[in-house]
């Protein structure tokens, strides 16, 4: 069966047809209700998110029917303008199936406005995930008096190249590919790829800085709009129903708490919990720490300090301590043991408790079964950072932020580098068979190394003026900030100045700025300084 969903319109004006046609007419005529498209024709890739810009006067609801060109598929929407601004932006997901969830197929771009489902028809098979068929595709949007027609085409997906480079902080994602210190790979499916720079080395990036790579996968957008299975709060490496796997647990209080006890509870609201938790014991626990500083490893093991474990037959497990264990705010309590995941798919809820002797953190979320769960971004696609000697967090997202935008050729991560130890690295992604079958089937592998960040000065002379010129050369990528501190102070306790300049990092890596003293520079001891943020990176140098 085709089950191409063709987003199509037949146009119904009272005298006339239009076309997507922006909402115009004489003064006259001002007073009836009308709609429209903003654009006559959009395009999506097949799996991402379309967006489709109604216009609304005199109303404040449409209809947007959805019909394929056999007849086999028919939705309809009913849209609202909540704020009566005269748009509603509504955003279709070419994905569907599996346990995507029909109210998050079809969404408002705005909070103010809602997008409702009424009636769908022709999905015959939802129980694993698909996407719509590539093609034309029309779309209706109506009201009782009047009907516009537009334009969908769903592009096929491809596999692109690879792209890392090294930014600085708060860089948007639009514009990566003209960002001067990068490095391009291109790649086929199923074929890995490694950056380096010029010298064969990988590329290099100063803590404090982010490396920001460009996957060429797309089609996965959709997808990209569900939660990623690794930042749940107990996530499954293996998903599949009744493997016998790793879950890791992770949970950041927004308080201290020294905790006697940790309770984690699989029987939420009577769901099936997980073979053999009655079984648990301590030789099952891999990992169990504290990670101070968010790049998803432990820092502090507290295995240690394990005096006994509870279990029952309705999911729950507790880790009493022989000590108060201090989990400070904001650090991750992190804990990776083994266990037989239960016969079950979808969203399992969980919870976990950190009891206290004086304050108690608790959480509730979820954990992942089946082709949802199956890799750190689920349905199948799988990003993780690992270290040379191939160690990977135990929370693999912790310190990569994962955005995916068209414009920019598929996913996007971003790695903060002052979570992570300085050293070398890998990001690693791949496409699984539990993606949608119209996702391209690919492997890649993009290295970098972090590094403390270097700055030197270019010229520390001082001339017989008041003016002082600092410049110096740096390994932050362009585009970002420092601040340039100048103190000068007269010998003898004379006049003492302190000066500071945002000096910003310009493409060839050099910064400077130039102060202007009380009196000529020779007359004072001076030093310089070169802050990033609370931490001093260069200096004080002496300049006389």
């Amino acid at each position: 069966m085709d089950t191409r969903l063709a987003l199509v319109a037949a146009v119904l004006l009272v005298g006339f047809g239009a076309i997507a046609a922006p909402i115009a007419a004489p003064a006259a005529a001002q007073s009836g209700s009308a709609v429209g498209f903003s654009e006559a024709q959009t395009t999506v890739t097949q799996g991402d998110v379309a967006t489709i810009e109604l216009q609304l006067r005199n109303t404040d609801q449409a209809t947007l029917q959805i019909d394929s060109a056999n007849q086999q598929y028919r939705a309809t929407l009913r849209v609202r303008d909540g704020n009566g601004d005269g748009t509603v932006s509504v955003r279709a997901n070419t994905i569907r199936g599996g346990s995507i969830d029909d109210a998050d197929r079809f969404t408002a771009g705005s909070d103010a406005d809602t997008v409702d489902l009424l009636t769908e028809s022709g999905m015959s098979d939802t129980s694993t995930v698909t996407a719509l068929d590539p093609g034309r595709y029309n779309l209706i949007v109506s009201t009782n008096k009047t009907s516009v027609a537009a334009v969908l085409t769903v592009d096929e997906p491809e596999a692109g190249g690879s792209h890392v480079n090294v930014i600085a902080p708060n860089t948007p994602v639009i514009g990566m590919e003209n960002d001067p210190v990068t490095n391009t790979s291109e790649i086929d499916a199923d074929e890995s790829t490694v950056s380096t720079d010029a010298t064969g080395s990988p590329l290099s990036a100063a803590r404090g800085d982010r490396v920001r790579t460009q996957f060429g996968v797309s089609g996965i957008g959709g997808l990209a709009e569900l939660p990623a299975p690794a930042r749940n709060l107990v996530y499954a490496t293996d998903s599949a129903p009744t493997a016998d796997t790793t879950h890791t647990v992770q949970t950041v209080p927004n308080e201290t708490v020294s905790m006697r006890s940790l309770t984690i509870d699989y029987g939420v609201d009577d769901n099936v919990p997980p073979r053999g938790v009655h079984q648990f014991s301590p030789s099952d626990i891999d990992v169990l720490g504290v990670d101070e500083t968010g790049d998803g490893f432990v820092d502090r093991s507290v295995g240690f300090a394990i005096q006994n474990i509870r279990t029952s037959t309705d999911g729950r497990m507790t880790i009493t301590f022989d000590r108060p264990v201090t989990v400070s705010k904001n650090h991750t309590l992190l804990t990776a043991y083994e266990m037989r995941n239960p016969d079950t798919r979808g969203a399992a809820d969980v919870s976990v408790t950190l009891h206290g002797d004086r304050s108690t953190h608790r959480e509730r979320g979820t954990v992942l079964y089946g082709p949802a769960g199956n890799g750190t971004l689920g349905y199948g696609v799988d990003l993780r950072p690992q270290t040379a000697t191939g160690d990977v967090p135990t929370a693999p997202l912790a310190a990569v932020d994962t955005t995916y935008e068209p414009a920019a050729g598929g996913l996007v991560t971003t790695v903060d580098t002052d979570a992570f130890a300085t050293g070398e690295y890998t990001l690693d992604v791949t496409v699984g068979e539990a993606a949608p079958p119209s996702v391209p089937r690919v492997s890649f592998s993009e290295s970098f190394v972090i590094v403390e960040p270097d700055v030197e000065f270019t010229n520390q002379s001082v001339s017989g003026t008041s003016q002082l010129p600092v410049t110096a050369d740096t390994n932050l990528a362009p585009g970002g900030s420092v601040i340039i501190r100048v103190t000068a102070e007269a010998p003898n306790g004379g006049i003492s100045q302190v000066l500071n300049c945002v000096a910003t990092v310009e493409s060839d890596g050099s910064l400077g700025c130039e102060f202007d003293l009380s009196s000529s520079a020779d007359n004072f001891d001076i030093e310089v300084s070169i802050l990033r943020g609370e931490s001093t990176i260069a200096g004080p140098t002496k300049y006389n």
